[in-house]
């Protein structure tokens, strides 16, 4: 089995012995309530499944109960309940692809055992590792390497295409305590890091060290694991949520550094959880990911889609809120129907994430999904490239600064997503490569950087720099400038997805909506197999995924 991600018919894409395939996956936290059958009937054979080191929650803040017993709890590495999950995959789909999704948090008794190598601040009485000691980095590859030297060994090694290292809180490298992961071994590293670095060791430096130590111990493991792997198969994780959790002291500010790393194959998020993700807005990503691809690096999004299906896991308040539970069946095909079309006009791969299990258990989800399992093996061969005029910039070491505002980055989404054209993404470092493939550029400040003031300088008349003070700009002031720059808008206050062949559009409001495209184009709705005409009356909260050809002479 070899796996690797290459550049396919323009984007990054995952190939497995060689072979493109489509990065349209599965997974469930809980195995017991799995629904692979059903996504194996659909045509899936992209699947991951959780693993877990030691029984700890994944989530210090709510403290959901484990999820399952772990691997190396006791004296001796017990690998039976990974080695049946697998099964239960495989039984399902005898011929599927795994990623393993691998939680890499070390047993209690470790932790408990090396106080010194833990946060000074617990949610619990149970203070967890700090990301900066160097004894839990040496323990956690030494664990991580029994279950590869497992898995190399094992009959179903050659379903095995990579593995997801996911770890520290919800299993996303947030810090344990939520605070940049503070502690002795952190104070220590951070004075290091000054003197190597010359650095005066301001407060801005401190939070940006935070952001650097967890990227670099990814890259750690990453390595690792791709030195125990022979370098055969993908290795990636989820990081980089500049847009979505802009706080320092959740340490995503650091993604260059993982963009550079040969170590890291693929990076990966959720959608975005903003404003609960209601119809009628875009459900942007987490992280720039025009910057992911441009480095050569697969995207995953995470699609926890929820439906009606979708219920509390336990009695504790935070799983009780409306982020848990989804809305009506047809609207949920209406956010099923976005998800999907962002992945593939994006130009990125994605996983359905069935939470606590059974979410899609329904046949109007299941026949919608096996659509868009269809129309992403057609997808294959065609043209995936962007064809965005707009190119959006930020610079994720502005959120160390002082005075930094990160509302500004995670609200002036819903926005952007409004404006009636499709914007592309990306960190500043990112700026001179690709600067003279748009006409409008738009600068995300919520602090000044000397990067960030460079572009704009050079951006001149066609910069629109967005400061904290600009945090209520409406979409019509955004379509103002993009016009003014030479952008075409495709259908005003409605999201707007393209790519070289296929565009999307999901409406914000009820009415008469006309399509702004060239003549002699013809576009064909992929879900309904009918033809645009014209002006249409749509409801808010309408998506159509239209397949775009031009009209024979």
């Amino acid at each position: 089995m070899i796996s690797s991600v290459k550049n396919h018919n323009g984007v990054p894409t995952l190939f497995v012995d060689h072979r493109p395939i489509p990065g349209f996956a599965y997974i469930t936290y809980r195995t017991y309530n799995n629904r692979y059958a059903d996504f194996a009937d659909i045509g899936c054979t992209l699947f991951s499944m959780p693993v877990f080191f030691a029984e700890q929650t994944i989530n210090e803040t709510t403290q959901i109960p484990p999820m399952a017993k772990g691997i190396f709890d006791g004296d001796t590495p017990d690998f039976s309940m990974f080695d049946a999950d697998v099964q239960k995959i495989l039984d399902a789909c005898p011929r599927a692809y795994i990623f393993p999704r691998v939680n890499l948090s070390l047993p209690k008794k470790w932790e408990a055992a090396h106080p010194e190598e833990c946060c000074d601040f617990a949610y619990t009485e149970h203070h967890r590792a700090c990301f900066s000691s160097d004894a839990w980095a040496e323990e956690t590859k030494r664990l991580l390497g029994l279950l590869i030297d497992h898995v190399q060994s094992s009959p179903f090694c050659e379903h095995i295409v990579g593995y997801q290292l996911a770890g520290g809180n919800t299993e996303e490298w947030f810090p344990f305590d939520m605070r940049g992961s503070v502690g002795k071994r952190s104070r220590e590293a951070f004075a290091r890091y000054c003197e190597t670095q010359g650095l005066a060791g301001t407060e801005s430096e401190r939070k940006q060290f935070y952001s650097d130590m967890i990227a670099e111990r990814i890259i750690e493991f990453s390595a690792y694991a791709k030195e125990k792997t022979e370098r055969r198969l993908v290795i990636g994780c989820f990081y980089g949520y500049t847009m979505e959790c802009p706080s320092w002291d959740r340490g995503h500010h650091a993604l260059e550094r993982i963009l550079n790393s040969d170590d890291v194959d693929f990076i990966c998020s959720p959608v975005s959880y903003n404003a609960l993700r209601p119809v009628g807005m875009d459900h942007a990503n987490m992280l720039p990911i025009d910057s992911v691809k441009l480095h050569g690096k697969l995207y995953f999004a995470e699609n926890d889609t929820r439906t009606h299906l979708s219920k509390a896991p336990n009695e504790l308040p935070a799983y009780n809120g409306p982020i848990w539970f989804g809305p009506a069946p047809e609207q949920t095909c209406e956010i099923i129907r976005m998800h999907f079309s962002r992945a593939l006009t994006h130009g990125h791969a994605m996983w359905w994430f069935d939470m606590w299990g059974g979410w899609y258990e329904d046949e109007r989800y299941l026949s919608l999904l096996r659509r868009c399992r269809e129309i992403a093996v057609d997808a294959m061969e065609h043209d995936c490239i962007s064809r965005s005029e707009i190119a959006v910039f930020v610079d994720e070491r502005a959120f160390s600064r002082d005075g930094a505002d990160g509302n500004l980055s995670y609200s002036i989404r819903r926005t952007l997503g409004m404006i009636g054209a499709p914007y592309d993404i990306y960190l500043i470092c990112d700026y001179e490569t690709v600067k003279t493939r748009y006409k409008a550029h738009i600068f995300i400040q919520p602090a000044p950087t000397e990067e960030l003031t460079s572009a704009i300088a050079d951006a001149a008349e066609r910069a629109l720099v967005l400061t904290p003070k600009e945090i209520d700009i409406s979409a019509e002031a955004l379509r103002t400038f993009c016009e003014a720059c030479g952008v075409p808008i495709v259908c005003p206050d409605t999201v707007v997805y393209r790519c070289g062949d296929y565009l999307f559009i999901h409406t914000c409001k009820d009415g008469e909506h006309v399509l702004n495209i060239p003549d002699g184009t013809v576009l064909r709705d992929l879900f309904t197999d009918t033809e645009w005409m014209g002006t249409q009356t749509m409801h808010i909260g309408d998506s159509h995924l239209f397949s775009v050809t031009q009209k024979s002479e």
